[in-house]
């Protein structure tokens, strides 16, 4: 067995985008593990098969999230890896699509009662062949998906045969499952904490990886964020760039980047990579991934906006809305490391 256990019995299972769904308990010994997963903000419970945790080439990458307001309520499922795949998922300056790194399993669907025909579950159900539903409970129906309906045909025949042989004891899994009443408020208050945080995997306008673990190499973080469709129109990149300066001369502790959120798209990569050599600029331009752009449709009300992260990723309370000199940014900077 390599990295099957590890990433199975995830003590949380994978945050998504939104919050995740809850925590797993499990048995090990050695090679091989018997895990039951309760996952209460979700109304699921099951027993992973004995085979899943044991044997050679299997890497099944969990994931889960709940959305409080969607029709989709949450999501759960299994992807399996092969092993030759593993250093490309792993490399986030791959550019293989992820679907062709690893295959469904099984996911498990819960949708809000009479929801069935929202967009986003629709979106779900035409994944899989394969359609079961699980026991009901008030305002929710939950659902068993298996048989993806892309097939396995990319992975190579070893992993087909592997992906094969955990197919086989799905219904082992089905068995197992339980439902009961999701615990919606606690997938209230993780998302609202979440909004809290800010977290992303995603590459600068150069193309160089770049993640929110940055965060932890500084005291604070000035995060600026603009778009390309606002240039010339709005243009304060001197001022920013010379705020930057300031901070690399005199605060080193602090970090500064701009993220452009109509990114990544080549007119506004072309336009903002032009903009910055014109300008002089020498800080990061940041593309948002799914999780950040997210964060901004809910927390920014214009542009430019900028705000402050400390080293743990959280967002503070100080922003700064609209274009400013470096100055500003720079006497609100102080602000705000003082309160830190």
């Amino acid at each position: 067995m390599k990295k099957a256990l590890a990433l199975l019995l995830s003590a949380v299972l994978s945050i998504s985008m939104l919050s995740a769904c809850g925590e797993s308990t499990e048995n090990t010994t050695n090679e091989t593990a018997e895990t039951e997963i309760r996952l209460d903000a979700c109304g699921l419970a099951y027993t992973i098969p004995q085979s899943w945790t044991t044997g050679e080439n299997i890497n099944l990458i969990p994931t889960s999230y709940a959305q409080p307001e969607d029709s989709v309520y949450a999501v759960v499922r299994y992807d399996y890896a092969p092993d030759e795949n593993m250093d490309a998922l792993n490399d986030m300056s791959s550019t293989v699509p992820v679907e062709e790194l690893m295959a469904p399993l099984v996911e498990f669907l819960v949708v809000r009662d009479g929801q069935e025909t929202a967009d986003s579950a629709v979106t779900e159900f035409n994944k899989f062949n394969t359609k079961k539903e699980l026991p009901k409970q008030e305002g929710f129906r939950f659902y068993y998906l298996t048989d993806p309906v892309n097939g396995i045909d990319f992975l190579s025949k070893e992993a087909q045969e592997v992906y094969n042989s955990l197919a086989e004891d799905l219904p082992v899994l089905y068995d197992s499952v339980e439902t009961f009443q999701p615990d919606e408020a606690s997938v209230a208050e993780q998302a609202s904490k979440q909004g809290e945080l800010l977290g992303f995997i995603s590459t600068d306008l150069e193309g160089n990886a770049i993640d929110s673990s940055i965060f932890g190499n500084y005291d604070l973080t000035a995060v600026n964020f603009f778009a390309s469709y606002s240039y010339p129109d709005i243009n304060e990149l001197k001022e920013l760039e010379s705020y930057y300066q300031t901070l690399q001369a005199e605060y080193p502790n602090v970090n500064f980047m701009q993220v452009i959120i109509d990114t990544p798209g080549n007119d506004a990569e072309s336009k903002m990579l032009a903009a910055y050599e014109e300008n002089g600029v020498t800080f990061t331009g940041v593309m948002p991934d799914k999780a950040m752009a997210s964060w901004i449709v809910k927390n920014l009300k214009g542009l430019p906006t900028t705000i402050f992260i400390d080293k743990n990723g959280r967002v503070q309370e100080t922003r700064i809305e609209g274009k400013q000199t470096a100055d500003k940014y720079l006497e609100t900077t102080k602000e705000v490391l003082d309160s830190l």
